[in-house]
C-alpha cells in the first residue's frame, strides 16, 4: 500500500470517528438538573431543566426575543429563545404559558448577578398545559397559586390602570375577582373579542396573586368565552331570611314593587316579596340609566341584586349596574288557602287565605 492510500485511508477513518463522534453527542440526552444547583462552575453546560412557568412569557416581535421564568421546589431561572428558535416555537404555537409545566434543554449562561437558560433548538421544549378545574370564585386561595382554573361569571367592569394591562372584573354567585390582560398575552395571541359589562362570560386562565389579592391572569385571548346566557351573580333570598348578619354580601331578591320616594342623591324602591319588605338604594346615575329601559312603577315586578348595607337600622340592596335591576316575569297569583292547609312549604309563597268564621 502506497504512503498516499495510507494517507487517505486516515483521514478516512479519522472522518468517520468523528462523524459517529457527533452522530452520540446529538443523540445523547443531556443531564437533568434541579434549577438550586446550577453554579459557576456549569457555564456553558448543556443541560435540561424542569418546572413549572412561574413569569411569563414575554414576547419582543422587533427583536424577536421570547423569554420566561421556570422554578422548580429548589429555584428559578430566567430562559430566553431567540430569532429563529423564537420564530419556529410561535409557528409552532408551543410558546409556554404561566402555570405550564415545561422540560427545556438548552445551555447555561452563568454570571456573577443573573442566570440564564438559552434554547438552542425549538424541539428542545417539551410544554404540558394542564386541565383547568371548574372552580367558583370564592374557592381561589393562596394553595390555588399557578393553578390552572375555569370561571364562569358576569363582567363587572372593565379598566386599564396603566399602559399594558387591562382588568376585567368578574363576578359569580360567590365573589368578585379581577382578570388580568397583560400586553404580553396579547401580543402572544391577538385582541379581546368585545366586551362590556353585565356581560356573561366563561374564561380559563391561571391564578396568580397582586400583593396578597389572588386575580386570574388570561394567558390566551381565546379562554376568555362570550356566552349568550345570564350569569347568576348571587343567590336569590326571601327578605325574611336576610338580616344583619349578611351585610356586605350580595344577594339578589325578587318581589313586587310597593313604593318608590326619591331623595337628594336617587331613589329608594320598596321591594314586597311576600316573606317581607325590603329598601332597594338606586343612585342618581344609575336610576337615570334604567329609565325608559325598564318600567319602575308601582305593581312592577322585579329581581334585584346588589350588596346589603344598613342605613339608620334599615337594610338595604344597593345594585351597581342596569344589569343588576331586571324585571321579573310575572309573579304567580297567589293561591287560595285555609289556615289548616298551610305548612312549612308555604313559607315564602304569596297565598290568599279563605277565612269564614263569626263574630261573638
Amino acid at each position: 500500500m502506497t504512503l498516499r492510500a495510507i494517507k487517505i485511508a486516515a483521514v478516512s477513518v479519522t472522518a468517520v470517528g468523528l462523524l459517529l463522534l457527533w452522530l452520540l453527542a446529538a443523540r445523547a440526552e443531556p443531564p437533568t438538573v434541579p434549577i438550586g444547583q446550577v453554579g459557576a462552575t456549569m457555564n456553558l453546560a448543556y443541560v435540561r431543566l424542569m418546572g413549572r412557568v412561574s413569569g411569563g412569557p414575554g414576547y419582543d416581535p422587533d427583536s424577536h426575543y421570547l423569554t420566561f421564568w421556570l422554578s422548580d421546589d429548589s429555584g428559578e431561572i430566567y430562559v430566553a429563545a431567540y430569532r429563529n428558535e423564537a420564530e419556529e416555537l410561535l409557528a409552532q404555537a408551543n410558546v409556554p404559558a404561566l402555570g405550564d409545566h415545561v422540560s427545556v434543554a438548552g445551555t447555561l449562561r452563568v454570571r456573577e448577578d443573573f442566570t440564564s437558560l438559552t434554547i438552542n433548538a425549538a424541539d428542545q421544549l417539551d410544554v404540558t398545559t394542564p386541565e383547568p378545574s371548574e372552580r367558583a370564585i370564592a374557592e381561589i386561595d393562596p394553595y390555588s397559586e399557578l393553578e390552572r382554573v375555569r370561571l364562569r361569571g358576569q363582567i363587572r367592569d372593565i379598566r386599564q390602570p396603566y399602559e399594558g394591562l387591562i382588568l376585567i372584573g368578574l363576578r359569580d354567585g360567590t365573589g368578585l375577582i379581577e382578570i388580568a390582560v397583560p400586553e404580553e398575552t396579547l401580543a402572544l395571541s391577538g385582541d379581546l373579542p368585545p366586551l362590556r359589562p353585565g356581560q356573561a362570560v366563561i374564561v380559563e386562565g391561571t391564578v396568580t396573586f397582586y400583593q396578597e389579592t389572588p386575580q386570574l391572569t388570561l394567558t390566551d385571548v381565546t379562554d376568555l368565552t362570550p356566552l349568550a346566557e345570564t350569569a347568576e351573580i348571587a343567590p336569590l333570598y326571601l327578605v325574611s331570611a336576610i338580616s344583619s348578619q349578611d351585610m356586605g354580601r350580595w344577594v339578589g331578591v325578587k318581589g313586587f314593587l310597593t313604593e318608590i320616594a326619591h331623595f337628594s342623591a336617587g331613589v329608594k324602591l320598596t321591594l314586597d316579596d311576600g316573606s317581607g319588605e325590603i329598601t332597594v338604594l338606586l343612585w342618581q346615575d344609575l336610576y337615570d340609566e334604567l329609565q325608559g329601559n325598564i318600567a319602575l312603577e308601582e305593581g312592577a315586578a322585579l329581581t334585584v341584586y346588589g350588596q346589603l348595607s344598613e342605613y339608620r337600622d334599615e337594610l338595604e340592596i344597593i345594585p351597581e349596574l342596569p344589569v343588576d335591576v331586571q324585571a321579573a316575569a310575572a309573579l304567580p297569583s297567589p293561591q287560595i288557602l285555609a289556615i289548616g292547609d298551610l305548612s312549612a312549604d308555604d313559607v315564602g309563597s304569596r297565598v290568599e287565605l279563605d277565612v269564614a268564621g263569626r263574630l261573638r
